[in-house]
């Protein structure tokens, strides 16, 4: 596995630190406020209401604190911001109490943190995975309070020494406090590109059914991909029917443990060719005619379908039937080359992956593909890489060739033979190569790089 931080982390990590380091400048905004006649005019007042008013202040201010950051310890994607914030608050806390001999009040606190809860979680008694106002609430009251501070200061004092430097240390604590709660990782959008009949949805099914099987958080698939899943499940099905409408096959699964990330791979399929032509409506908008063929203007609409998902991916996945080695003039494996260019003139520099589907056309030259699937890997890499158009294509993309394939048997007599899959006692289809291959996407998209 690499070492180091990914850019996710890496910018959460960054915002932080600025954070981090401004909060020595704020608190001495924070302590000379405190010190202002005006300040203690506001504090006289709250006593002539009651002697421990300051102190029941801060314990309810304290508790709705404690009852914010306990949702954000449920909230998967909030976890790092709930024990830095607990760290923070355990520190100020002991700072604030001696500084100004509040006396805290344990009822106090147990009713501010019921407001913290009850207002994190919009007032609403069920729980979500994901509690975005407790968050909210965090930062709308601690910017509140420094920007209170701030104007009580400077209200109070002709000294302007230090107005500048205050006013930057508040602007940017105000702005880079609220990215650190707000923080969420951003999981990749993987797109899989294949031609007519080259095995990509049920290269999507095969790698869906091995995240179930490693799977530490939900997966959500999309309804296409059920049935589709539901058809490979049913032996009077040989093999999945081949759509005849727009198909959206999909599923988002969760990955990582200090910044979990929603991973989406997916794909589209609909009847006809699937990329002729895709890299031409990449980055432009055809508005339509009006006269145009109905019909032309569906076709054109599933190009720019297609167009959008590729420009609006992290990665791609390019598909390369391994059953028709050698022949792949007519895979559109020219294509995939056009579309990465077409992207590389826009300054995006996606991640490729080239998949073999059908790859145990090749496993009579290679018998020990069972006990060694990198040394398979390579061989089928060598044994494809020959041809002109892989060639192109991995000159452009410079991506790793995964095989894979559905173990099938023959059916049939000589002339009429047919393949069909081998399933288990529980009608699943055995498969090849999908585990190492989202082992290694899943490690690539949760490694500290």
């Amino acid at each position: 596995m690499k070492i180091g931080i990914d850019k996710d982390y890496a910018k959460f990590f960054i915002i932080f630190g600025i954070v981090t380091i401004l909060t020595p400048f704020l608190m001495d905004i924070i302590v000379r406020s405190w010190t202002t006649d005006l300040m203690k005019y506001l504090a006289d007042g709250i006593k002539s209401f009651d002697p421990s008013g300051i102190s029941i202040l801060f314990s309810i201010v304290i508790g709705f604190y404690v009852g914010s950051i306990f949702l954000l310890y449920l909230d998967r994607y909030k976890r790092v911001q709930a024990i830095l914030l607990s760290i923070g608050l355990f520190s100020i806390t002991g700072y604030i109490s001696k500084l100004f001999s509040i006396n805290f009040n344990l009822i106090f606190i147990i009713l501010g943190t019921l407001i913290g809860a009850i207002s994190g979680n919009s007032f609403k008694l069920t729980y979500k995975k994901e509690i975005k106002q407790a968050a909210a609430n965090i930062s709308i009251i601690s910017v509140i309070y420094v920007v209170i501070s701030y104007i009580i200061f400077y209200l109070s004092t002709a000294d302007s020494n230090n107005f500048i430097k205050d006013s930057i240390v508040v602007l940017i604590f105000s702005y880079f406090f609220g990215e650190v709660m707000s923080y969420k990782a951003k999981g990749s959008k993987i797109f899989v590109l294949g031609p007519a009949k080259s095995g990509k949805t049920l290269f999507i099914a095969g790698c869906y059914m091995r995240a179930l099987e490693i799977a530490k958080g939900p997966i959500k698939p999309s309804p296409d991909l059920l049935e589709l899943i539901d058809q490979m499940h049913k032996e009077e099905i040989t093999w999945p029917r081949r759509t005849q409408v727009i198909s959206k096959y999909q599923f988002i699964y969760e990955v990582g443990t200090l910044f979990p990330k929603e991973m989406t791979l997916r794909t589209l399929d609909y009847p006809g060719p699937f990329i002729e032509k895709i890299y031409e409506y990449m980055y432009i908008k055809r508005p339509r005619k009006k006269n145009e063929n109905d019909k032309k203007y569906e076709e054109e609409t599933k190009y720019e379908m297609v167009a959008k998902e590729i420009t609006k991916s992290d990665k791609l996945i390019f598909i390369v039937d391994g059953s028709k080695y050698p022949n792949f003039a007519d895979m559109g494996i020219t294509q995939y080359v056009k579309i990465l260019g077409k992207l590389h003139e826009n300054g995006r520099n996606v991640k490729p992956y080239v998949v073999v589907t059908k790859s145990d056309f090749f496993i009579r030259e290679y018998p020990n593909y069972e006990n060694d699937y990198k040394g398979f890997k390579e061989f089928v890499g060598s044994r494809i890489s020959n041809s002109i158009f892989i060639k192109e294509l991995l000159n452009e993309a410079s991506a790793s060739i995964y095989p894979v394939f559905y173990y099938t048997k023959k059916v049939g007599e000589e002339g009429t033979e047919n393949y069909i899959p081998l399933r288990d006692e529980n009608k699943n289809m055995y498969t090849y190569g999908f585990d190492k291959f989202m082992d290694d996407l899943i490690e690539q998209n949760t490694s500290m790089v």
